[in-house]
């Protein structure tokens, strides 16, 4: 099984177009998109809608929620690589004020990409923003069963990564 993770997307479709290009190519599993997709974007998503698992951002409004063949809640889970994954904007719920049990809290919003373990070993990551980073990189991240990896979307080059 392998994830791509995406977030804060903000209308961009030539950074859309390079993801889907990329999940093809790199044969991903699942695609998690992290909220504020807009109209655009979703419209080049759909075609993966049975791969994807979303949630809704800030920006994202009630006629994306209809545009889109997939589901788009505040809050959205799986389950892989043992662990309980739960996904979010960030907006509304973040790891601050989450109070449910969860392995990988993975949260959108900030436009700043991290991964970071608390003292009880649970995992709090944000992909960046696809389009509109504040940190400096476009990117994007990697799950699988032997750990996590933020990478930019322009070179490749690995930004973050955290091993299981």
């Amino acid at each position: 099984m392998k994830i791509m993770v995406i977030s804060d997307i903000h209308n961009d479709v030539p950074y859309t177009k390079a993801a889907i290009e990329l999940f093809r190519k790199e044969k991903f599993d699942k695609l998690y998109i992290l909220g504020d997709i807009l109209e655009d974007p979703i419209r080049l998503l759909n075609p993966l809608s049975d791969q994807i698992l979303a949630v809704k951002g800030n920006c994202d409004s009630y006629e994306e929620e209809e545009l889109a063949r997939f589901p788009l809640p505040y809050l959205n889970y799986d389950y892989q690589f043992g662990k309980f994954i739960v996904m979010t904007h960030g907006h509304y719920y973040n790891d601050f004020n989450y109070d449910d049990k969860y392995d990988i809290f993975l949260e959108g919003h900030t436009h700043r990409s991290f991964i970071r373990k608390d003292t009880q070993g649970r995992i709090v990551a944000n992909p960046g923003s696809l389009a509109s980073p504040r940190d400096g990189y476009c990117s994007y991240m990697e799950i699988d069963e032997k750990g996590m990896k933020v990478k930019s979307i322009d070179s490749g080059a690995l930004i973050h990564w955290l091993d299981f």
